[in-house]
């Protein structure tokens, strides 16, 4: 009779225990080390997609702007033709006039201003060395009213020598009703917007 073996503590396996379940981690990646060697067909392939893609980027920049513009414009209700009208003047004649209406028998002509009469505003500014926004507004409506004015009520303001025909629509302006001035000033700044809008960033792309 055989003794047992002291100190085995197996467990006989039992017949049909199931086989331990497989592993659920995924298989390891297997990366490729070796450095890459650029051939010349390769380099060139790359370089045709790049300038393909920025040929298309381009493209796609310049007809998003142009839309946008003309977006912009019908924003402003300000038509295409208009817009047209507006380039051509400044930019063959050095501005652009208009004729707008303050009632159904009264108009009003204004004219695109030009460099040199900011430069006079300016140094009206200098003169006047105005303490308070409001001093400083005023000035700017008087100065700008009358670099612009060209005809009111029918009747053009005429004067050969450029400053004294300032001089004169200025000296007008300051005889006028303070609400009729605030009037023109009103119809003053859309025009001035209407003329900054059409000239926008992107003007000789969209023409």
């Amino acid at each position: 009779m055989s003794s047992p073996v002291i100190g085995s503590y197996r467990r006989p396996a039992s017949a049909g225990a199931s086989a331990p379940p497989a592993s659920s981690d995924p298989e390891p990646e297997i990366v490729d080390k070796r450095p890459k060697v650029s051939t010349p067909s390769g380099s060139l392939s790359e370089g045709l997609q790049e300038d393909l893609k920025s040929s298309i980027d381009r493209t796609k920049e310049a007809a998003e702007k142009a839309k946008s513009y003309q977006e912009i414009l019908s924003e402003r209700d300000i038509p295409l033709a208009k817009a047209h009208a507006i380039v051509d003047g400044m930019l063959e004649k050095g501005f652009y006039e208009e004729t707008l209406g303050l009632t159904s028998n009264i108009t009003v002509t204004f004219r695109t201003r030009a460099h040199s009469d900011y430069v006079r505003y300016l140094r009206a500014l200098e003169t006047y060395n105005p303490k308070f926004v409001e001093e400083q507004q005023e000035i700017q409506i008087r100065y700008f009213l009358a670099a612009s004015l060209v005809a009111f009520k029918g009747v053009t303001f005429s004067e050969k020598d450029p400053e004294k025909l300032f001089d004169a629509k200025l000296d007008w302006i300051e005889k006028q009703p303070e609400r009729l001035i605030s009037l023109l000033a009103t119809k003053l700044s859309k025009f001035d917007v209407q003329i900054q809008v059409v000239m926008s960033e992107g003007i000789v792309e969209n023409f």
